[in-house]
C-alpha cells in the first residue's frame, strides 16, 4: 500500500481528480493539499519527513509494484474499493471519492466563509446553495466522527500490546488502519478533530440563516 513517501504521485492524481470536477489547482497547491490530508501543516513539513524516511523494507527506491493487487486501496486513506463509492486511478496510485471530497472542501471558498463564521456570506447565498452546504457539512461531520471512532479504537488496541486478529479489525471496520504507525494515527486523529470542528462551525453559521428562511 502507498504511504506519504508517494506524496508527489498522489498530488498528480489529486490534481487530475479535482480537474475532473472543474476545480483547477496548481502543482504546488496540490502538494499543500496532500500535506493537509496526511495531517501536516504544510508541504515543507511533509517534504522533510519524506527526505528522512527510509525506503520500505525490501523495496528499492523508485521500484513500482509489478502487478496490481487483487483488492485496490485508496492511496490516501487506505480504504479498499469495497469501503468507498469509487476509486479514481492515477499514475501508480488511487484516490477515493471521500478523499476527493475532503480536498474539494479545503479549497471551496464559499464553504470556507461559512467555516470562518461569515454570516453575511451565508445570507448572500441562495437557499438552495445554503441547503447544499448544510447537507454537505452534516455528511462531513458524520464522516469525521466515524473516522475518530475508528482511530481511537485502533489506538486502544495498540495500547493493549496484544496481537490483533484480522477478524477483529474487520469487525470494527478498521482494516485500513492496520499498517499505520501510532504516530501516524495520532496525526490522523488531530486532522479529523480539526475537520470535525470546521464542519461544526459551518453548520453553526448556516443553520440559523436557513431556519429563518423556512419560517
Amino acid at each position: 500500500m502507498r504511504d506519504f513517501r508517494d506524496a508527489k504521485a498522489m498530488a498528480h492524481s489529486l490534481r487530475d481528480a479535482l480537474k475532473a470536477r472543474a476545480m483547477e489547482i496548481t502543482h504546488s497547491e496540490s502538494l499543500e493539499l496532500i500535506a493537509k490530508t496526511f495531517g501536516y501543516e504544510n508541504w515543507n513539513i511533509l517534504s522533510a519527513k519524506i527526505d528522512v524516511a527510509q525506503p520500505r523494507s525490501g523495496e528499492a527506491v523508485g521500484h513500482q509494484d509489478p502487478t496490481p493487487p487483487a483488492v485496490l486501496y485508496c492511496s490516501f486513506c487506505g480504504k479498499t474499493q469495497h469501503e468507498v463509492k469509487a476509486l479514481v486511478a492515477g499514475p501508480h496510485v488511487f484516490i477515493c471519492d471521500e478523499c476527493i471530497d475532503l480536498c474539494s472542501d479545503i479549497i471551496d471558498e464559499q464553504l470556507l466563509r461559512l467555516i470562518e463564521g461569515d454570516e453575511a456570506s451565508a445570507r448572500a447565498m441562495s437557499t438552495e446553495r445554503l441547503s447544499h452546504y448544510v447537507e454537505h457539512a452534516r455528511k462531513g461531520e458524520q464522516r469525521n466522527r466515524l473516522a475518530l471512532q475508528h482511530i481511537e479504537r485502533m489506538l486502544a488496541l495498540r495500547r493493549n500490546a496484544a496481537p490483533v486478529d484480522d477478524d477483529i479489525l474487520i469487525s470494527f471496520g478498521i482494516t485500513h488502519l492496520k499498517n499505520k504507525t501510532t504516530d501516524e494515527l495520532l496525526v490522523m486523529q488531530r486532522f479529523s478533530q480539526d475537520q470535525l470542528k470546521r464542519y461544526e462551525q459551518a453548520l453553526s453559521t448556516a443553520m440559523p440563516v436557513l431556519s429563518e428562511r423556512k419560517q
